[in-house]
Order: C-alpha cells, then sequence, then structure tokens
C-alpha cells in the first residue's frame, strides 16, 4: 500500500512540473509575441520624427546643400589623357609656399606680391591619375573671407529696438573685396580644388568661404556635391607632412562649417543687441 502511494506521488509530482512548465513556455511566447507586436508598432513611429519633409536648419540658406547630403568623389577617368589644373587654396601667403615647397622640391614660379600664386607641374594627382599633364596652383587668402553684419535698415542704433535685432536678417560681407576677386580670377576653368584651411572648426568654415567664391567657375561648373573639391589634413607644415597630406586627401566638413556660421549669427546678434540695450 506504501509503494502504491509513493507511486501516486511521484506520478502526481511529474504532472505537476509538466503543467509548470507548460505555463512557463506559454508566458514567454505571450511576452515575445508582445514585444514582437511593440516592435512593428514602434517602427512607424521611428520613420515618422526622423525628419519632417522641407524642415531646414535655420543657418542653412535655401540655395545651400544640406549638411547630411553624402558628397560624391569624382570619376577616376576625369581628365585622362589631357591637361588639367589643381587650385590650391591656404589660409595665409606663408601657408601657401611652404605647401608649394612641399609639394614641388625642384621650386615652384611664383606670381603676385599680397597673394602670390605658385606654380608648377610635374606633380601627379592621386585624383586624375590618368591626366596627361597635372599644373598645380597654390595660392592662399588671409583668414575669413566675408564677416557677417546686420542689413542697412537694422543700422541706426536710435531707430531699431534691440529685440528686433533677435529675429533680424543677417547678411554676409567681404573682408576684403580683393581677396575674392582673386579666388575667383584663379578659379577659372580649374579642374580640381584642394583646400588647406587650418585643421579646426574655423578653417573648415573659411574653406566654405573659398568655394563659395570658386566653385561655380570650376570646369563644368563644379558640383552640388564638392565631387572634385578636397580637403588636406594636416598637422605640420614639413615636406613630409604635405606630402602625406596630398596623399590622403578627404572631403570638406559641411557641419563643422555651419557651427561657425551659427555661432558668428548667435555672437552678432546677442552682442550688438546687448550693447545698444545697455547705451540706451
Amino acid at each position: 500500500v506504501a509503494s502504491q502511494k509513493k507511486d501516486k506521488d511521484v506520478a502526481s509530482q511529474k504532472k505537476d512540473n509538466q503543467k509548470d512548465k507548460g505555463l512557463h513556455e506559454n508566458k514567454q511566447k505571450t511576452s515575445k509575441s508582445n514585444r514582437s507586436g511593440e516592435m512593428k508598432h514602434s517602427k512607424p513611429k521611428e520613420k515618422t520624427s526622423s525628419s519632417k519633409s522641407g524642415e531646414r536648419s535655420p543657418f542653412t540658406s535655401s540655395s545651400e546643400k544640406a549638411p547630411n547630403q553624402p558628397q560624391t568623389t569624382n570619376d577616376l577617368n576625369y581628365g585622362k589623357g589631357s591637361k588639367i589644373v589643381v587650385l590650391h587654396v591656404a589660409e595665409k601667403p606663408s601657408i601657401a609656399q611652404s605647401i608649394a615647397k612641399g609639394l614641388c622640391s625642384s621650386g615652384a614660379k611664383a606670381v603676385g606680391k599680397s597673394l602670390p600664386v605658385h606654380e608648377f607641374s610635374g606633380v601627379k594627382f592621386s585624383k586624375a591619375p590618368n591626366a596627361s599633364v597635372v599644373v598645380h596652383k597654390v595660392t592662399s587668402v588671409a583668414g575669413h573671407v566675408f564677416s557677417v553684419d546686420f542689413p542697412n535698415q537694422y543700422q541706426s542704433w536710435d531707430s531699431t529696438d534691440p529685440l528686433e535685432l533677435f529675429t533680424a536678417p543677417i547678411v554676409q560681407k567681404p573682408c576684403k573685396g580683393s581677396i575674392v576677386k582673386h579666388l575667383q580670377s584663379e578659379a577659372k576653368n580649374v579642374d580640381f580644388i584642394v583646400l588647406w584651411l587650418d585643421c579646426d572648426r574655423e578653417g573648415e568654415n573659411i574653406g566654405f568661404e573659398v568655394l563659395q567664391c570658386t566653385m561655380h567657375l570650376m570646369k563644368d561648373g563644379g558640383s552640388s556635391h564638392y565631387d572634385r573639391v578636397y580637403r588636406a589634413y594636416f598637422s605640420a607644415i614639413n615636406p613630409s607632412d604635405i606630402q602625406k597630406a596630398y596623399n590622403a586627401l578627404g572631403k570638406p566638413d559641411r557641419n563643422q562649417s555651419l557651427s561657425v556660421d551659427a555661432r558668428q549669427e548667435l555672437d552678432l546678434k546677442v552682442g550688438v543687441a546687448f550693447s545698444r540695450f545697455q547705451t540706451r
């Protein structure tokens, strides 16, 4: 009798264990199903919140390329069997001279006084390896090409309420008209532009100021994707570092440039508005 009772208890225990196991498996299936349902419902939300059609950064004009639009590289067969011209732009004349010496050890011919242009050929360009002749022109700017200011109607301290300045438009003004003319003159019909500005946000911003003056004058009108525009990243101006940067050209960073645009606009609006308010 005791043996029969023991067997009955064991069987009952097995049955309870199987029941518990089944409940546990059902819970897991339900949990997975719920998670799957949540994921399905969450996807449209992600898609909706990613970006609204037509939205644009307040610091980006409608004519500019959106900063998240991918840049493209040029076809390596560009200029095959023909002569091409590469324009290099540095941040100041002394840097341009060092770049020319670093790229052409035999010496480059310099033309001009305030913003000399160093010209040489015989140095291959990796972005157009099949070109028969490569002519290099190395020149510079002198810091920022443009500054920002308010339009004329906001220039009066007496007739303009300082509060209006926070929503007022801003305009770009050339720092020196001669620099803009110089860049435009040298950029006519060039095939490539290489930016050698300082490797920080300000340098990136100056680079896009240079492109604003020059891209439309490139051969075939340039490209909104900057496909024949390159950026040299360097930390020293000795020949070996110049060569290293020249052999590893990257692309300009639009986002870094836009951050400087934003900072310049904030500096202008906050600085001028509070200055006028305090002197009232």
